[in-house]
């Protein structure tokens, strides 16, 4: 069975879509960072370094893109899957028709979190992306009151 394009989903989710990308432009703006947790908190989630080495992938700098983010294929790969779902109306959350995606997702994200350690352990915080950002909304927090103390 075929699935048809549904631009009645993707008008629907549009407002939040576009408030979302405001929201990230400001806070990009605002910190230097385009990572929400970094922006926030100053501190690496385990998805930076993916937009960079985006860049670099794009630039044909395999090597670079790799350093950025190791996960950069499997992020790329989750990206097009979930966009498609959407596009084309797929309910991978249908147990009967996907009983293994919870598994598989769940693995998934074991391994981002395995990643993300090893890469603070051995990174944190001297090496980019694995660096603590001052500019973070709490950064700036600590700073102002550091400054009155």
């Amino acid at each position: 069975m075929r699935s048809k394009f549904n631009f009645q989903k993707i008008i629907k989710n549009m407002p939040a879509f576009i408030a979302g990308v405001f929201c990230w432009i400001f806070l990009w703006i605002f910190t230097g960072t385009s990572c929400w947790i970094r922006s926030v908190f100053g501190i690496p989630c385990p998805g930076c370094g993916s937009t960079r080495a985006v860049f670099e992938l794009f630039q044909g700098n395999l090597k670079k893109a790799l350093e950025f983010h190791p996960l950069i294929f499997l992020t790329l790969a989750l990206m097009l899957a979930y966009i498609s779902t959407l596009v084309f109306n797929i309910n991978i959350f249908d147990k009967t028709k996907y009983k293994y995606i919870n598994v598989f997702m769940w693995c998934i994200f074991a391994v981002y979190i395995i990643v993300y350690v090893i890469r603070m352990i051995l990174f944190y915080p001297n090496t980019e992306p694995m660096t603590y950002l001052d500019t973070s909304m709490l950064g700036r927090i600590i700073g102002f009151v550091k400054n009155i103390i």
